[in-house]
């Protein structure tokens, strides 16, 4: 396993290397630079990423190196199992981040590396869906209610729903299961499983390094989606159009999202005023739940966007679960789901111009309050 990270560890070397010019970091604090890390990343901002990497770094100190874990995870994952490892190797290693350039070389290289990156939200989706949809409630039960040998079983059992294996996994596994104290649990069973599956060994030991340092189950669906994505035919990569956002202060306006103060104050502005925007709300939406919906909503219609996705037979499915789940849980009925996501998208420009508008004066060091990442 050693030999397998080394490996790992002298490719972003070179990364590392191509880090010659000094990031300036941005005028605002961690909150946003840690929000806008991970949308620049899955815009494909590298110059953005990596200032708000060095930013975040500044201000968060070593809580970047997990961050950076769970967004390869989140963000990347099965479209790009290489840059993923890196990550992880770098992220663990604080003895290697120092022989290499120092903790702000490899966290911009990093950051540039994942921006450069085509994306795939599969795994967020996955759990997403397989931990909160109502249809997979029965699924839950089961998981819940089995041994870690017979969901280790589930596991590599083809004929389960892809959501009853990722529930079996993280059941085995232990990682987050039960507020991380369940009665067992197997991590190597788990990455022995994976090895049974045909998942590249790569992608094996940098998923255990990730799920072990992070203790994030997120970390543990991105085999399986790797798997999925490779059953029937190879995954394709398609270039998107992405929504237009205004900067200020060099933070662009999609970082102010539902995770933090500024962007949720956006959003509830965005409702009073608009009024398509709320009739909709008003009709799918019970009044006490309306604003966590409508930031819902936004983060799907603006900060949710990837530049460079990762397409595969099932994919889009997946994601209208994931998608789907989310809005179900803040109360949108499930008629309302298509019409709201709707109507955010074709407002995007309004909520930018609110953004705009209150974040003048507002980012340059005054700060936004602690996001909820």
């Amino acid at each position: 396993m050693a030999a397998l990270l080394d490996e790992f560890k002298l490719e972003l070397q070179k990364e590392v290397l191509r880090e010659q010019s000094i990031v300036e970091p941005l005028t605002t604090d961690r909150w946003i630079a840690n929000s806008l890390l991970q949308k620049a990343i899955r815009r494909g901002e590298s110059d953005v990423a990596r200032r708000a990497a060095v930013t975040f770094l500044e201000q968060g100190g070593s809580a970047i190196w997990r961050r950076l874990i769970i967004i390869a995870a989140e963000d990347v994952g099965a479209a790009s199992p290489e840059a993923v490892a890196m990550t992880i190797v770098a992220s663990t290693d604080a003895s290697w981040r120092k022989r290499a350039g120092g903790n702000a070389k490899v966290a911009t290289s990093l950051a540039r590396l994942l921006a450069e990156s085509p994306k795939s939200r599969s795994a967020e989706h996955l759990i997403t869906s397989a931990d909160q949809h109502p249809s997979f409630a029965e699924e839950r039960r089961l998981v819940s209610a089995s041994s870690i040998a017979d969901n280790l079983d589930t596991v590599v059992d083809p004929s389960k729903s892809l959501a009853h294996r990722a529930l079996a996994g993280w059941r085995a596994s232990g990682i987050g299961w039960n507020g991380d104290k369940p009665l067992g649990k197997d991590l190597a069973g788990l990455l022995d499983a994976f090895r049974q599956l045909g998942v590249p060994e790569t992608l094996v030991v940098s998923t255990g390094v990730a799920a072990t340092a992070s203790r994030e189950p997120i970390t543990l669906m991105v085999p399986l989606v790797w798997l999925a994505a490779h059953e029937a035919q190879e995954p394709t990569t398609v270039h998107l159009d992405v929504p237009r956002s205004s900067v200020v202060d060099g933070v662009p306006m999609y970082a102010l999202d539902k995770h933090t103060r500024t962007g949720r104050e956006a959003i509830r502005e965005l409702i009073k005023y608009n009024s398509a925007i709320r009739e909709c709300l008003e009709r799918y939406v019970a009044r006490p739940q309306r604003n966590d919906a409508a930031y819902m909503s936004a983060f799907y219609a603006d900060a949710a966007q990837l530049a460079w996705k990762l397409v595969w037979r099932g994919g889009d499915e997946l994601e209208a679960s994931g998608t789907e789940a989310d809005l179900l849980k803040v109360g949108v009925a499930p008629d309302g789901i298509a019409p709201l996501l709707q109507v955010l998208r074709e407002n995007v420009d309004h909520l930018d111009k609110i953004r705009t508008r209150r974040a003048h004066g507002r980012l340059g060091g005054v700060g936004d309050g602690r996001s909820n990442l």
